[in-house]
């Protein structure tokens, strides 16, 4: 009766396991099966005991499935391998029973559908490939205006800064309007340099509240390319991790670095607030504006939206021509700690 009930209780921890479980002698027929296995193989139990394990198997897997069964009886170690089957992923490992003295006397395979987890690490590898390549494209972007803007304007320097000084080695007039003008040239060369710093990462990051952070470098941008840059935060957030503030600063650096080249808009708004546990961020411009149906796919834009998505939180764009654009994003916060704006 005791041996009976053990029984039992085997069979019922083994129905309740998510993995399919077929458990067959060293001939590959079938001593028993668990409930998991019955539904994927779509069969009634009197139809899978008894009958040999192999007859069960595609033509595509039973060759290979064999080579393992043979092995793990050979070796008495388990094996684990991954198949397509279908649509699917089954992950299937091969465990040897041992009896002292006998060796192996049985065999279970244990299966289990991981389709979930194969695309969740697909998708996985998509985002980290897709960061890269906006990582790549954002260097190419500023190699560019280091060339086009910052190498332009040394160039003319130079050429300016040689006009000078044959001037004053031949006495020629004007020599201080030369200089005054190559003063200017140099300002705004710093200027530009500056902003490429700020590009990159903005040294106080990681030492100031992010509003102040977030305010001079809209000061900056509204300095350099002649638009009105209103931000506004609330006088109260969240502390942040420096990967949610860095994702934050990139969300406003991306936004309002469209809004100067693309937008054609006189006016743009940041504002930062926290709401309900989350800090919602936006940028809004006065610009052209475009057709939903017909965004630009630019990487900046989607490496931003990955970075909200891998946060847990969400990116949204609302534009229409004539209208402007509006760019929103949400990260969920802890409230533990408050950082005062300053």
């Amino acid at each position: 009766m005791i041996l009976s009930e053990q029984a039992d209780l085997a069979g019922e921890l083994l129905d309740a396991n998510e993995e399919g479980i077929v458990i067959v002698d060293l001939q590959g027929n079938v001593l028993s099966v668990n409930h998991s296995a019955l539904q994927r193989y779509g069969k009634p139990a009197n139809a899978i005991v008894g009958a040999n394990i192999w007859s069960f198997y595609s033509a595509t897997t039973i060759n290979y499935h064999k080579i393992l069964f043979n092995q793990t009886i050979k070796t008495a170690r388990s094996i684990t391998t991954v198949q397509r089957e279908k649509d699917r992923w089954i992950k299937t490992t091969i465990y040897p029973f041992i009896r002292e003295r006998k060796g192996v006397v049985a065999i279970a395979f244990y299966t289990c559908d991981i389709s979930l987890q194969i695309e969740a690490q697909e998708a996985l590898k998509r985002v980290t490939l897709e960061l890269v390549t906006a990582q790549e494209e954002e260097r190419h972007r500023i190699s560019r205006d280091l060339h086009d803007d910052i190498g332009q304007r040394m160039t003319a320097l130079i050429l300016q800064l040689r006009s000078i000084k044959e001037a004053i080695e031949t006495g020629q007039e004007g020599v201080v309007e030369e200089v005054n003008s190559s003063l200017l040239n140099v300002e705004t060369i710093t200027k530009h340099i500056r902003q490429i710093f700020y590009q990159l990462y903005p040294p106080s990051l990681n030492r100031m509240a992010l509003p102040k952070v977030l305010a001079a470098f809209c000061s900056s941008i509204e300095e350099a390319n002649r638009l009105r840059v209103d931000f506004s935060s609330q006088e109260q957030i969240p502390e942040l991790t420096e990967r949610q503030a860095t994702v934050i600063y990139r969300f406003v650096q991306e936004g309002l670095t469209n809004v100067a080249k693309h937008a054609r808009a006189t006016a743009v708004w940041v504002n930062m607030d926290y709401t309900g546990g989350d800090l919602n961020i936006s940028v809004e411009d006065n610009g052209q504006g475009f057709e939903l149906e017909n965004a630009p796919n630019g990487m900046g834009l989607h490496g931003i939206r990955e970075r909200f998505l891998a946060l847990g939180g969400s990116f949204e764009v609302e534009s229409a021509l004539g209208k402007g654009t509006r760019l929103s994003g949400t990260i969920p916060i802890d409230s533990g700690t408050i950082q005062e704006k300053t």
